[in-house]
């Protein structure tokens, strides 16, 4: 199948890994890894694209919005 691209405009992580571990991370680490995901991204379909962030980030995805408009306030050019 052929990659489309994608466009993640907000996305939130499961970064408990079972415990409680969101404790231990501050509130700067956890937008890096946000910051680290929204963006444009290639991908087959919706569910590859989830599973492509959580390869690259090694955290589960617990909710995100993404679009194939990649005309977007957050592309353009002011």
């Amino acid at each position: 199948m052929k990659e489309k691209l994608y466009l993640v405009t907000d996305i939130q992580f499961d970064i408990t890994d079972g415990g409680n571990a969101e404790d231990d991370w501050t509130q700067e680490e956890y937008d890096d890894l946000v910051n680290s995901a929204i963006g444009l991204w290639y991908a087959e379909n919706g569910d590859h694209l989830c599973d492509k962030i959580t390869e690259k980030t090694g955290f589960c995805i617990e909710a995100i919005d993404y679009t194939t408009n990649t005309l977007h306030p957050l592309t353009s050019y002011m």
